[in-house]
């Protein structure tokens, strides 16, 4: 194809956190649905119950369950979404990153991206900006959506490592791999847990609301308020966990949301999109 455009990413990458009580929800930031889950009696006959690290009390090892997570993610498809959003004291926001990836066994993804907001990070340049990316490890696609003008694009990745599956899920969305993410989201906080029904399934609630001491470094130490709420699949999948604490940026205070979800773990399968022949026909 002629004309042929090296794509650059950029991402500010942040370790954040929320709500944790008896009963929470599970949102985007303030911009999409919301799921609620009610807590009922923690189980009483024994650790042997618990997924892999928890127990009655709460989190028994967040390494533990960082790798049961990753463990139900290994080999197989599935959808993760990621929203962190940075609002004023008087709720004006400040920043907005929305990422969804869906992955295919064979690696095939589909990646979603949304910026907003004067401080977001400049993965698209300059926001508000949204686009999509497809590859399926062979052939990388680009749609950007900004200044009201859409542009399609294939390109070719800046080195082996930026545009891939990889780089999308463990940098864009996540602060690692999917253990470690999981381990350095829980490992901060004093926690407790409650079972909730969900189907046929038992869901483990993980709820925190107070720091540990001693394990409050940077960026913890600048953390305020911080919660964590979580759920727990009976064989270690961490389904979704939010976390939430207040900051000071820039001498003004900010209250900081960070939601992760994953769906259709197992389910999840790729296609081509719908603008995968314009993509390819247009020069960068």
């Amino acid at each position: 194809m002629a004309g042929r455009r090296r794509s650059q990413f950029l991402l500010v990458a942040v370790v954040v956190v929320t709500a944790g009580c008896s009963g929470f929800a599970f949102g985007d930031g303030g911009d999409g649905t919301v799921s609620t889950v009610t807590p009922a009696p923690v189980p009483t006959d024994g650790a042997g119950a618990y997924p892999v690290g928890l127990g009655p009390s709460g989190v028994t090892s967040p390494s533990l369950l960082g790798a049961a997570h990753a463990d139900a993610l290994n080999g197989t498809g599935y959808t993760l979404g990621m929203t962190r959003t940075v609002r004023y004291e008087n709720g004006t926001l400040r920043s907005y990153l929305r990422i969804e990836v869906a992955l295919d066994a064979d690696r095939t993804h589909f990646a979603n991206v949304s910026v907003r907001g004067h401080a977001a990070p400049v993965l698209l340049g300059r926001p508000p900006a949204s686009a999509s990316f497809w590859s399926d490890g062979d052939v990388y696609l680009r749609r950007l959506t900004r200044d009201n003008r859409t542009i399609y694009n294939e390109y070719e990745p800046p080195d082996s490592y930026a545009g891939t599956w990889r780089y999308w899920v463990h940098t864009a969305a996540l602060n690692g791999r999917p253990a470690a993410d999981v381990t350095q989201t829980v490992a901060p906080f004093q926690t407790r847990v409650a079972t909730a029904g969900s189907g046929d399934e038992t869901e483990y609630v993980v709820s925190g609301d107070r720091l540990r001491r001693g394990e409050i470094g940077a960026p913890w130490s600048a953390r305020r308020n911080a919660t964590l709420a979580a759920r727990v699949t009976e064989d270690g999948l961490v389904r979704a966990y939010r976390t939430e604490y207040t900051a000071t940026t820039g001498g003004e205070r900010v209250r900081v949301t960070r939601t992760v979800r994953f769906d259709g773990v197992g389910n999840t399968t790729v296609g081509r999109p719908s603008w995968y022949g314009r993509a390819r026909s247009t020069a960068g």
